[in-house]
């Protein structure tokens, strides 16, 4: 009996695969029916890549070196990288994936800075400018490593918009500051656990001067590590500064309220319920005021 597919027109078939791949487990099950059809989802397939481990990291590269030079920079635009290594490779990587729009980084900045340095890559001399990554993409999220030494320029994209970091014990207000030198950045969210720099009034003094500069139009905070009662005192601790206009995500009327007449910057407070990465890799826009 001859397949129902080859009375579709060429057209709708591809509609179909194209429709059937986005959803990532379907995409690899439909590389293997036939190298026509591998090459139809193929573009689904490294829409979004997360590289966790060394393997993944050795197996990624190795897929690319057998494609057109440009393969990886025209088809991965979602890019997330937790593995803790080999730095080298992690930067191998990098530099192939030029066209990412979104990155997630999970590794360490310092260690990846002094990899970078140790493989002489033209970079001009510490003192006359900061390393940065050799991609640009606009959403940039720092996880993890990324962030357990504090808030490092070198790994974060100069030409970001939205950008999603975490505070931790190492985090200063020095380095919070810094934000302040990216230029285009308008989407700020920022992760820490209750307690951790004292209260709210005190991460709002580290994010203070990064407001001040006026270009943020959506500042979202997450808190972790805080049950029912503390996040609603934290929640409490962010509305008590009358120079920000704070959302309580609870509150439908509230958000509604706020969207209306917004002077200054939306700041959106919550308790983080998910992680980060999970969300990311599903697609989860973090940024839809409307679904927060």
């Amino acid at each position: 009996m001859a397949s129902p597919f080859a009375t579709l027109p060429p057209e709708l078939l591809l509609h179909v695969l194209s429709l059937a791949s986005s959803h990532r487990p379907t995409a690899v099950a439909l590389s293997l029916v036939s190298h026509w059809v591998h090459n139809h989802v193929e573009r689904n397939l490294y829409h979004t890549v997360s590289l966790s481990s060394s393997r993944s990291l050795v197996a990624f590269i190795a897929s690319p070196n057998s494609k057109p030079h440009a393969f990886a920079h025209n088809l991965v635009k979602r890019l997330s990288i937790t593995a803790l290594g080999p730095i080298s490779n992690i930067d191998e990587v990098l530099k192939k994936c030029t066209g990412v729009t979104s990155l997630v980084c999970g590794f360490s900045g310092p260690s990846y800075l002094h990899c970078a340095r140790s493989l002489k890559q033209p970079v001009a001399p510490p003192e006359i400018t900061t390393f940065r990554l050799p991609i640009a993409p606009h959403e940039q999220f720092l996880i993890a490593l990324a962030c357990r030494d504090g808030i490092d320029m070198s790994i974060i994209s100069p030409s970001v918009t939205h950008l999603r970091i975490q505070l931790t014990p190492a985090t200063t207000s020095e380095s919070v500051a810094r934000l302040r030198e990216l230029s285009y950045l308008t989407h700020l969210a920022i992760t820490y656990r209750h307690g951790l720099h004292g209260n709210a009034n005190s991460v709002k003094e580290m994010i203070k001067p990064v407001l001040e500069e006026g270009r943020l139009k959506i500042l979202v905070i997450y808190v972790t590590g805080a049950g029912s009662e503390a996040h609603r005192k934290e929640i409490e601790e962010w509305r008590t500064d009358s120079a920000l206009e704070v959302i309580d995500s609870t509150s439908a009327s509230s958000t509604q309220k706020c969207l209306g007449c917004r002077p200054h910057t939306l700041i959106i407070a919550k308790r983080a319920t998910a992680a980060v990465l999970p969300q990311w890799e599903q697609g989860v826009n973090i940024w839809d005021v409307s679904s927060i």
